[in-house]
Order: structure tokens, then C-alpha cells, then sequence
């Protein structure tokens, strides 16, 4: 039953941090300083061990950034499936404790700068030279660290409010 209400708290909490970053804050209010919140969840989930249907949820959280916005279709889909599968299965293969302080802002860092790293491989492959100008190291630094800011708070209230056990 807990299992249940988590994979349902995680679909609510997409939904509503996808409407929070495509409408709420709108990335020309604070420029390159907006976190980016669905991210900020995919990363949570890719951490998060208990949920059946992780992989599912993440890819409908792609699905629906590529919606909402205005880029070309299935590029948020895979970056971001992509950083998800990454961090899932290495953080997996290095026998990582979810407990240590240190694992949520390197996860968030490590999360952002990959999905920059992907995203401008991707619009290169694409030969989209306008959308790839926007990218920059500078660019994926301030996001991550912005993302890394923002996102162990949040990370911290999910489980809290999901009821992630200690162990």
C-alpha cells in the first residue's frame, strides 16, 4: 500500500512541478538562475530504490517538459531518461548509502552538468546551431549549482513527506 502512494505521490508532484516550471515561473523572470524542477525530480527519483514503474514515471516527466515547451519533440525525453538510467545504475553499481550528506548535492551536480552535456550533443547531432548557441559551460554550471541549491531542500521534503525510511 505505502508502495502505491508513493509511485501516486511522485505522478501528483510531477504534474505539479511541471506546472510550477513551465507557468508559474517562467525562465525569463529569473534567466539563467531558474531551477529546473522537473530535473530536480527526475535526479530524486533515480535515487529512490522502493517504486515500481521508476522508469515509467521519468520518461512521462521528459514527455511532458517536451510538451510544455516550445523545443523540438523528444529532446527532454531522452536527456533526461538518460541522466536518470545514469545515475540509477551507477549509483547502484558503487553500493551508494542513501543516508550520506553528500550524495544529494553530488547527484544534483553530477545530474545537471550530464543533462547540459547531452542536451548539447543532441542539438548539435541535430545541426540546431541557433538552440545550441544558448548552451554554454558557463550556463551548466550556474544550473547546476542552482539545481544543487534548490533541489536538496526539496529532495529533503519529499522524503520526508513520501516517508522514505532510514535504512
Amino acid at each position: 500500500m505505502r508502495i502505491n502512494f508513493s509511485f501516486l505521490f511522485y505522478l501528483f508532484c510531477s504534474f505539479l512541478f511541471i506546472i510550477i516550471q513551465t507557468s508559474v515561473i517562467p525562465t525569463s523572470s529569473l534567466g539563467k538562475f531558474t531551477p529546473d524542477f522537473n530535473l530536480i525530480l527526475i535526479i530524486c527519483l533515480a535515487i529512490r530504490t522502493e517504486i515500481p514503474y521508476l522508469f515509467t514515471l521519468a520518461m512521462l516527466n521528459g514527455f511532458l517538459m517536451d510538451v510544455f515547451s516550445t523545443g523540438a519533440l523528444g529532446l527532454h525525453t531522452v536527456t533526461r531518461f538518460a541522466v536518470f538510467l545514469t545515475l540509477r545504475v551507477s549509483m547502484h553499481n558503487l553500493n551508494y548509502n542513501r543516508n550520506n550528506p553528500l550524495l544529494l548535492p553530488l547527484a544534483l551536480f553530477i545530474g545537471t552538468l550530464l543533462m547540459h552535456l547531452l542536451l548539447l550533443i543532441l542539438l548539435l547531432v541535430k545541426q540546431d546551431s541557433g538552440q545550441a548557441a544558448f548552451l554554454s559551460v558557463e550556463l551548466a554550471f550556474y544550473q547546476a549549482i542552482i539545481n544543487t541549491v534548490v533541489g536538496v531542500p526539496i529532495i529533503m521534503l519529499l522524503r520526508k513527506l513520501d516517508g522514505i525510511p532510514k535504512t
